[in-house]
């Protein structure tokens, strides 16, 4: 087997190529410079193929192009052969060369008959035009659509904020006349029981004198209540009187107006560092504090109550990061999660006060909400169930 391979290759008995041109000098480089150009042309295709390739993978039919490439590479190297034997009759090797370029051309050859009929139903350059054109046209349709119905989505917007603005003036205008024409009838309620109780208390019997005090406390209550709603409607239709303000001041006015209820309860009102100037409404904002610190007071069990009042440049919050921010953070009974907003509602009171403390009519953080609204602000607490709870507030007037 190797004796056959041996002399399957061997070419002592052969005689170069260049005998057949006589050795005339002309023919022989003649043929040699032109091998060598088909040679340079021939390896530098492959190449080109193979690089286009590896950039468009996303290139139908790769397959083809590689086989190409080896068919461009194989005829290359058979012309290099031909220069070879002109000098060295090495016609063995030259034949396998040959077989290997027929044997991957008769492959890209079937390789190609099986992908013309998928060739054929690419579209052409001047389909593709076409199909552009209307997809820019149909693009440039869109555009126009949606630019209409963005403005119409505006118009509607506005006329729905419009709507909405007189909508909850009106609710105000309704619930400012309804409160102040509500009082004077309870009012007379109010004294005519307080008359009868006068007068006739001695004629009546213990039920009755009940009765009378209840009917007191009722036309009282329900007079708080009428009060607070009165005062609401104000809050919401009343233009703010903004000027520049400082909190350190409104808390020392709100220290001594509670002076004797915080040494009665033995609270006390805390502020870690002076609080920034702000630009504000001053009333609307001593309420708002206000009425923070008295729930802060009012809703707390423990022997020592402490209200810190703060400030800090940044803090996380449910709608993201804010900056500038105050709280008033107590040590009370806490709030469970599930009612963060609820406290919030009008006239909705979650919690009793501690044992000894006055009811209120639930209106405080209701009014605390529509205060930092018009300040263009947000309100929002953290809180844990019999370690205290933080109230934070922005104001952006």
């Amino acid at each position: 087997m190797i004796q056959a391979i041996s002399d399957f290759f061997n070419s002592e008995n052969f005689m170069p190529h260049g005998h057949c041109f006589l050795w005339q000098s002309d023919i022989l480089w003649l043929h040699v410079i032109s091998d060598a150009g088909i040679v340079a042309a021939y390896s530098a295709i492959p190449f080109a193929l193979l690089y286009f390739v590896i950039k468009r993978k996303d290139l139908p039919f790769q397959a083809v192009f590689l086989l190409f490439g080896a068919f461009i590479f194989l005829c290359g190297t058979s012309h290099v052969m031909d220069i070879w034997v002109l000098w060295h009759p090495d016609y063995a090797v030259q034949g396998l060369i040959l077989a290997l370029t027929a044997i991957v051309s008769i492959a890209t050859f079937f390789m190609l008959v099986k992908l013309i009929p998928q060739a054929l139903m690419l579209p052409s350059p001047a389909q593709l035009s076409k199909v552009n054109e209307e997809l820019n046209h149909a693009n440039y349709q869109l555009e126009i659509l949606y630019k209409q119905s963005q403005e119409s989505g505006q118009a509607q917007l506005v006329n729905y904020t419009k709507a909405l603005e007189r909508s909850n003036q009106e609710l105000d205008e309704f619930a400012y006349i309804a409160s102040h024409d509500l009082k004077e009838p309870l009012r007379g309620l109010h004294n005519h029981a307080a008359f009868l109780l006068e007068d006739y208390q001695d004629k009546l019997d213990k039920e009755g004198v009940e009765r009378l005090q209840r009917l007191g406390y009722l036309s009282h209550r329900m007079e708080q209540l009428v009060d607070d709603l009165l005062y609401f409607s104000r809050l919401g239709h009343t233009e703010l009187a903004i000027q520049e303000t400082d909190p350190n001041q409104i808390i020392h006015e709100i220290e001594q107006m509670m002076e004797t209820s915080l040494r009665e309860r033995n609270a006390h009102i805390v502020v870690p560092k002076p609080l920034p100037r702000i630009v504000c409404d001053k009333p609307r904002i001593t309420e708002l504090f206000r009425n923070l610190i008295t729930n802060a007071v009012k809703y707390n069990d423990k022997k020592e109550r402490i209200v810190e009042v703060g400030f800090l440049e940044s803090v996380d919050s449910p709608h993201g990061k804010e900056s500038d921010v105050f709280y008033v953070k107590d040590n009370g009974i806490g709030i469970e999660r599930e009612f963060y907003e609820e406290i919030f509602r009008i006239f909705k009171r979650l919690e009793s006060p501690v044992s000894g403390e006055e009811t209120g009519t639930g209106a405080g953080l209701t009014f605390v909400r529509k205060i930092v609204d018009r300040h263009k602000g947000r309100v929002w607490l953290e809180s844990k169930l019999g370690k205290g709870t933080t109230f934070y507030f922005t104001l952006r007037a």
